[in-house]
């Protein structure tokens, strides 16, 4: 879906399918996917028909019916960042396997591998003369998960967390919470970046971190890591795992997405096959009682699709095509003048504007635009 000012990469969130009709969870955004010049997704399985549960602990695994994966390449998908803190769920077959399909199918993948060196590796693709690259990493991942010399797994982000009384002499008191990055693996992600630079004309990074539902706010690592990545030559930030949408942020003039939630992501009665539901529903009654206001289900259906603009080997325009996860977890478009359009919008102000960032959102036709 080219147009007079070059090319678009789209860019959707997490991706995890688990249904009879696999294709069907994309029939409203499909044209959307498929027409993009470049499309890109964070998948949160190892589809395959092989593997045995890995060391997910009590929560389980994420299913993986390998039925389901047919669904990734009809959507369109041309990049699949597999950085996932599921990818190891089913272990090392399962995870080459779903690489190995991807790959054949002409999909590249990014962000994990056999090995560090092959889950750091940079994707590259090229458009119109256009060369974009891609890189991923994960920060959220159990220890197992990520990748190392001679072991198959993630390419790592990780950070440390802190916790200090507020008050010390209040025992039980709430703490106070601090992350850092760790420093290696910060060091290695930049130097991927600075690597990978001069090959490529426009550089996108994934990164699959965060906080999982809690409503705009951010570890403190996000910030530092994203960036060092844009310091480095980077020329977005696209973030995943929060299952909601996180603050958009533009720094020295490049948008960083914190999280652009789910996208494809079924919740049914197969997941209770491999996944704890005792463990889901847990957790999810833990977040609830952080912010007993919040209408966490709600939240969780707006998402959104992240539309680059490429011309003249940079990025000039960037979009944001909101998005409604209806009661079939299917992801439906909606133009940015619709009433579900304008929520989508408003929630991402809103919560762009709570985290203490300024990055303007202008509604021009039908799109939303970050003004950069």
């Amino acid at each position: 879906m080219g147009d007079a000012e070059g090319f678009v990469v789209a860019a959707v969130g997490d991706l995890l399918i688990v249904r009879d009709r696999p294709h069907d969870i994309f029939r409203h955004a499909r044209e959307q996917l498929a027409g993009a010049d470049i499309t890109f997704g964070q998948l949160e399985t190892a589809y395959a028909d092989q593997g045995s549960r890995g060391s997910s602990g009590p929560r389980g695994a994420v299913p993986h019916d390998v039925a389901n994966y047919a669904a990734i390449p009809h959507a369109g998908f041309d990049v699949i960042s597999m950085a996932s803190n599921h990818t190891g769920d089913w272990g090392a077959d399962a995870l080459l396997d779903c690489i190995g399909r991807l790959r054949r199918d002409g999909i590249t993948v990014v962000g994990a591998g056999a090995d560090i060196d092959e889950a750091r590796r940079p994707g590259i693709i090229e458009r119109d003369g256009t060369r974009v690259g891609f890189l991923a990493y994960c920060s959220v991942a159990p220890e197992g998960y990520y990748a190392g010399r001679d072991k198959h797994g993630v390419a790592p982000m990780r950070a440390m967390t802190h916790y200090e009384p507020f008050e010390s002499d209040q025992p039980g008191g709430p703490p106070l919470i601090s992350t850092f990055t760790n420093d290696a693996d910060l060091a290695a992600l930049t130097a991927d970046i600075s690597r990978l630079r001069d090959q490529v004309d426009v550089l996108l990074v994934s990164l699959h971190w965060g906080l999982h539902f809690q409503r705009a706010r951010l570890a403190d690592y996000q910030p530092v890591v994203a960036h060092a990545a844009i310091d480095a030559g980077a020329d977005a930030v696209l973030g995943h795992h929060p299952h909601i949408l996180k603050p958009v942020e533009v720094y020295q003039g490049k948008v960083i997405f914190y999280s652009l939630g789910n996208f494809a992501l079924d919740l049914n009665d197969s997941w209770w096959r491999s996944f704890s539901r005792e463990w889901l529903e847990e957790a999810k009654a833990f977040h609830e009682a952080l912010s007993p206001e919040r209408d966490l289900k709600a939240e969780g259906r707006n998402s959104a699709i992240v539309r680059l603009h490429i011309a003249d080997g940079g990025v000039s325009r960037v979009e944001i095509l909101p998005v409604v996860i209806n009661e079939e977890n299917e992801p439906v478009p909606y133009r940015a003048d619709t009433p579900e359009g304008r929520a989508v919008r408003d929630y991402l102000a809103e919560i762009t504007a709570e985290a203490g960032m300024n990055t303007a959102f202008d509604v021009v036709d039908d799109r939303v635009l970050v003004r950069i």
